[in-house]
């Protein structure tokens, strides 16, 4: 699967959540989280069932996806139940976690987890694919958002914010069909 084949946002976090699943043995659900001035917005999500864009739970402030975003490292959680991040966690939230930023130089431009219902570490060989999978994934999802920006500056005037000929041409274009 190319990360990069693609320039629209919600296609590439998609393809990430799926080929995370794909990867790794035993994995129930992953989740992207993009991260822009500090806040954390729910990007994509697939669990082992294959339900899709299903939000398991908002990000704590103290929590692992925040903590990953603000440390700019990978967490790796063996026992959720018993890791301090997980304290105040709900009952049936067990097993083991990881947290990767998924980063463009320095900067965190998301959170991907990957979480499974047995403890234990996760192997080397798999933390070695998340980490490959969130080099690519930071990359895609800024080249996706480049071209939001390129697409929406070449419909509007920079000065007025309207729309410009080309914006005008297209909405013509709708209008009549």
């Amino acid at each position: 699967f190319n990360l990069t084949a693609s320039l629209d946002l919600s296609t590439v976090l998609k393809g990430v959540v799926s080929e995370a699943i794909r990867l790794v043995k035993k994995a129930s659900d992953a989740h992207i989280f993009l991260y822009t001035d500090g806040r954390l917005t729910f990007g994509a999500a697939l669990d082992s069932s294959g339900n899709r864009e299903i939000q398991f739970t908002e990000p704590r402030p103290n929590g692992l996806t925040y903590t990953v975003a603000r440390e700019k490292q990978m967490i790796l959680i063996e026992d959720i139940r018993a890791h301090p991040l997980f304290r105040n966690a709900p009952p049936d939230w067990q097993g083991s976690i990881v947290g990767l930023p998924l980063m463009m130089g320095s900067r965190v431009v998301g959170v991907m987890n990957l979480a499974r219902t047995i403890t234990g570490p996760f192997s080397s060989s798999d933390i070695r694919l998340l980490t490959l999978l969130a080099d690519q994934a930071a990359i895609a999802i800024v080249n996706a958002r480049l071209h939001q920006a390129v697409s929406r500056q070449a419909r509007l005037d920079a000065l007025t914010g309207l729309p410009n000929r080309r914006g005008l041409d297209e909405r013509l274009e709708y209008e009549i069909a």
